[in-house]
């Protein structure tokens, strides 16, 4: 990668070579490789005046957009760490990783400023993508802040083992970790994958992910990191998807199964123009050999499949192009073997390898692989054996080839659209409504969402409760993607010897013709 030391050497690089060429497009800002090196030049020089250096944090509260990566380069280039924010979480959760986090900055679209707490004592930085932005009282405006900044590159980046990004994924005790990333890390992950997909100067990749999701930067990088462009979305529809695919000629795609079985069966999808597509990317499950068939005849374009983490930036298997074919010997149904730089194995509760074709936990090793969770000591502790192993929380066996097959979710998160849930974040929720004694949320398939949070409530003796007042108590107080979509009430929760709730038992009537229940 040009020699890249450092995150912000990718930048430099493709600015260097490409300086009038444009890095992204699509929604949002269009700006070409030299306008993004001066003004993260500008970010960088501003979080120094301001008194930012290595170990300090600096937030973005957004959706999709330019100055997301203003502050991703910029950072990268002064010391801080970039935390990027899920501005579908309610003002509850935002103040509770703000606290956590403790950035110094924040940087927030304007009509988000709301969810910021008002004892928030660092920098307040707004701006809107559509005209000028509403500034309220304490804040300052984005750009007349960035206009008074030097364009000349600080040059303290961050680099080896410093943090470079901050992400938070909910825990299973219901509260949010922050995933540590350095730059290492980040490189040797942008390395793994972007040797998988032939990108250079000419590739053109669609991301339709939030910048929130760790999917997004690592898409984006393989092509930033080559003088290729980007396709931003604000925010992401089906129509306004393929609208840009097509418009901006994509040449690497990142699409989800329930998309690509929508291209195949709406006629007037099926008929657009498709031929700049190279590579086709999805994850979050498998697919059947008829939307592989459709997806080929359609888009005529090389298939991959990934497998990853948060803490794995994404990257952890990928399943490749000559494995997408059918017959008896197929390897569709699993999700690939491990991308180079990435060891896995499957192991049993004691840490010790199973053998070849039964099911373990999936544990992985490798430089991508995050060292630890932010001031959680006690969720890294229990996330590592033998020193650097780390747990995934997966079930999942590997083949005599190395092909790994996901079975089930040892962690109960359920993946719905793309978004991770973890149930006791809901449970602790629903234990706060008068009626209700006990609670089990489990992940149950959706045509729409592959799953979809679903409630399983026994009452308060001698109280009632309706579905639709579980599901609007839930939405007062979290992200409408975490709330159930449907509540049953029943007289009691199966249980085993040791008082553990069965969730198995619970899913099983829901997942019974599906062939795996985990993304």
């Amino acid at each position: 990668m040009n020699g890249a030391r450092t995150v912000a050497d990718l930048l430099r690089a493709s600015s260097r070579s490409y300086r009038d060429s444009s890095a992204i497009v699509g929604e949002g800002r269009t700006v070409t490789y030299g306008e993004l090196d001066t003004r993260t030049n500008q970010v960088a020089s501003g979080l120094r005046a301001h008194g930012l250096g290595r170990g300090d944090r600096v937030a973005y509260l957004a959706r999709n957009g330019t100055e997301f990566w203003e502050l991703f380069f910029g950072t990268a280039k002064s010391g801080p760490a970039v935390v990027p924010l899920n501005f579908r979480l309610s003002a509850d959760e935002i103040a509770w990783i703000l606290s956590d986090a403790e950035p110094s900055v924040l940087v927030v679209e304007d009509h988000l400023t709301d969810l910021v707490p008002a004892d928030f004592d660092g920098l307040r930085l707004v701006f809107s993508q559509e005209g000028e932005p509403t500034v309220p009282q304490g804040w300052v405006a984005y750009e007349q802040w960035l206009a008074q900044q030097s364009t000349t590159d600080p040059a303290q980046d961050v680099s080896g083992d410093d943090l470079l990004s901050l992400m938070y994924s909910s825990g299973t005790t219901g509260k949010p970790k922050g995933v540590t990333t350095t730059s290492d890390a980040m490189l040797a992950a942008v390395a793994a994958f972007a040797a998988q997909f032939e990108v250079g100067p000419d590739t053109v990749s669609l991301v339709p992910t939030p910048y929130y999701h760790i999917a997004a930067g690592g898409w984006s990088l393989i092509s930033l990191a080559h003088g290729g462009r980007i396709i931003q979305f604000i925010e992401v529809t089906p129509q306004s998807m393929l609208g840009l695919l097509v418009g901006h000629r994509a040449t690497h795609v990142i699409m989800v199964p329930t998309v690509m079985q929508m291209v195949i069966s709406n006629p007037q999808a099926a008929a657009a123009d498709y031929s700049s597509v190279e590579h086709l990317v999805y994850g979050g499950s498998p697919i059947s050999e008829t939307v592989m068939l459709g997806t080929q005849e359609i888009f005529d374009a090389k298939l991959s499949q990934s497998y990853g983490l948060t803490e794995t930036i994404g990257v952890t298997t990928i399943l490749r192009p000559e494995d997408h074919v059918t017959g008896p010997e197929s390897k569709l149904q699993s999700a690939g073997r491990a991308v180079p730089g990435i060891e896995i194995r499957t192991v049993d509760g004691e840490g010790k390898d199973v053998p070849t074709g039964e099911v373990g936990e999936v544990v992985v090793r490798g430089a991508m692989v995050t060292r630890s969770y932010w001031r959680r000591p006690d969720a890294t502790e229990a996330s590592f054996f033998d020193g650097d192993w780390f747990r995934t929380g997966d079930a999942g066996y590997l083949d005599a080839d190395g092909y790994l097959f996901l079975k089930d979710r040892l962690k109960d998160m359920i993946v719905t659209g793309g978004e991770n849930v973890y149930p006791a974040e809901v449970e602790n929720v629903l234990m706060a409504h008068p009626a209700v004694q006990e609670v089990a949320v489990i992940g149950i398939p959706s045509q729409r969402w592959g799953e979809t949070p679903h409630a399983v409530v026994v009452t308060r003796q001698g109280e009632s409760v309706t579905p639709e007042e579980l599901i609007a108590f839930t939405r007062e107080h979290l992200a409408h993607f975490k709330c159930p979509t449907s509540v049953e009430v029943i007289e009691m929760l199966p249980r085993n010897p040791s008082g553990k709730i069965l969730k198995r038992e619970l899913r099983a009537p829901h997942w019974a013709a599906a062939e795996r229940t985990i993304g």
